[in-house]
């Protein structure tokens, strides 16, 4: 089975709007083995909604639309939908009588609008909204299966889950398998250059190469109609060329975030951390807090943005600044020693650079960063000049400074 996921919503064309949904139920689909082969967004028009659903069902076997339940003029899903598989609208009493329930538990009459969403598609199971006031609807046709869901992510999420479970999973008619790998500090077409010639051989696994800001996430699927082992043995196959391939790369396996991975092996080792940043404002310590269990490890962290804070607070010494400037591998070192000595944990982190869009000079670029592990037994420094916008090159900062930290485990393993 494949599918098809259609966002409505004339917002989620704007600049400054994202569709989520898809990044959700695409994960879903995939763990049950469902490949999604096209998303799109469609405004808030009739013809356009129409076209795209019928177009849709022609092509695969599952579409899922969310968004356009509601009870506005501009709120077309369902009208749109019948339209393309050619049924009836039809009125059910019984839904606005929940909908004016809903409305009553929240202390409000319900506005006479919302019994337009009282309106089910010939032939379609109505599904129970439990958190919000718009039901979806579930039609199954001879080719293919449509979904209607809620826009809101809280409302759509359990509405989904419970459908996928209850009548699209079982209808899958693969056994799949997959691996996923995580990489840190090598770029998306190096990855590649060096994974191709494994993963391409390999015909019948779906390899998905994501690409976010210092980290490359390699997605292996295997599907096969007759078992679950002709499924896994050549993604078990591959997962294992890939991972000696790439091992000075490699983090971990699994779905797992990188400052988790770093946050697990620290715990496992009983090792300390605390950090002292500049131009990240503090997104490091926020990453690493952001993590469940991270108390067990992280004693703190000072962002000193000014040089007298890095003088007063860290210990920098004032002859360093004037010399080598706040930006510089002999300011990074004494700012990292400077947080383990205050806070006594076993090593201390630091970050400062430019991170732009100004404050560049000749020998020190927008986007160069100095970062440094202090520890009883390694002092290392490294830079780099990340080319980017701000928010890039503080996000790089924070992933190059969480490797420094893997660097210091590995070679204490």
């Amino acid at each position: 089975m494949r599918a098809i996921f259609i966002a409505v919503g004339s917002e989620l064309l704007d600049r400054d709007k994202m569709d989520t949904n898809s990044l959700y139920v695409a994960g879903k689909l995939h763990e049950k083995g469902i490949l999604m082969d096209m998303k799109m967004v469609v405004g808030d028009s009739m013809e356009e909604l129409t076209w795209a659903i019928k177009n849709a069902c022609k092509r695969t076997q599952l579409v899922v639309i969310t968004g356009g339940l509601g009870p506005t003029e501009d709120d077309l899903t369902r009208e749109a939908t019948a339209n393309a598989l050619r049924k009836e609208l039809i009125f059910h009493e019984e839904i606005v009588d929940k909908i004016r329930l809903v409305f009553k538990k929240r202390g409000y009459e319900m506005p006479e609008i919302n019994t337009r969403q009282a309106f089910v598609i010939e032939g379609a199971e109505v599904l129970p909204n439990y958190v919000g006031s718009a039901p979806g609807q579930y039609i199954d046709i001879d080719s293919c299966k449509v979904l209607l869901l809620p826009g809101p992510p809280r409302e759509m999420r359990p509405m989904f889950d419970k459908t996928l479970e209850e009548k699209i999973a079982p209808l899958s008619n693969y056994f799949h398998y997959t691996r996923s790998l995580q990489l840190v500090e090598i770029s998306e077409s190096l990855a590649d250059e060096m994974m191709a010639e494994l993963y391409t051989k390999c015909k019948s696994i779906r390899t998905t190469i994501l690409a976010s800001p210092g980290i490359i996430s390699v997605h292996l699927m295997g599907r096969s109609r007759k078992s679950l082992e002709e499924a896994q043995e050549p993604t078990d196959q591959l997962a294992e060329q890939i991972k000696e391939r790439m091992k000075d790369y490699l983090f971990a396996e699994g779905d797992i975030s990188f400052e988790a991975y770093i946050v697990e092996e620290l715990k496992r080792r009983g090792v300390t951390v605390s950090v002292a940043e500049s131009c990240t404002g503090g997104g490091l310590g926020s990453r690493i807090t952001s993590i469940p269990g991270s108390s067990e490890v992280f004693l703190g962290g000072v962002v000193a943005y000014s040089d007298q804070l890095k003088k007063k607070l860290l210990g920098v010494r004032e002859e360093t600044l004037e010399k080598y400037g706040a930006v510089s591998s002999e300011t990074a070192r004494e700012m990292a020693d400077g947080i383990r000595r205050m806070t006594g944990s076993d090593i201390g982190v630091s970050i400062t650079g430019i991170a732009g869009p100004g404050g560049g000079a000749l020998g020190k670029p927008v986007g160069l960063v100095h970062m440094h592990i202090s520890s009883e037994k390694l002092n290392k420094g490294r830079y780099t000049i990340f080319l980017g916008d701000r928010d890039y090159v503080r996000i790089r900062s924070q992933i190059f400074s969480l490797n420094l930290i893997r660097e210091y485990v590995m070679q204490d393993a």
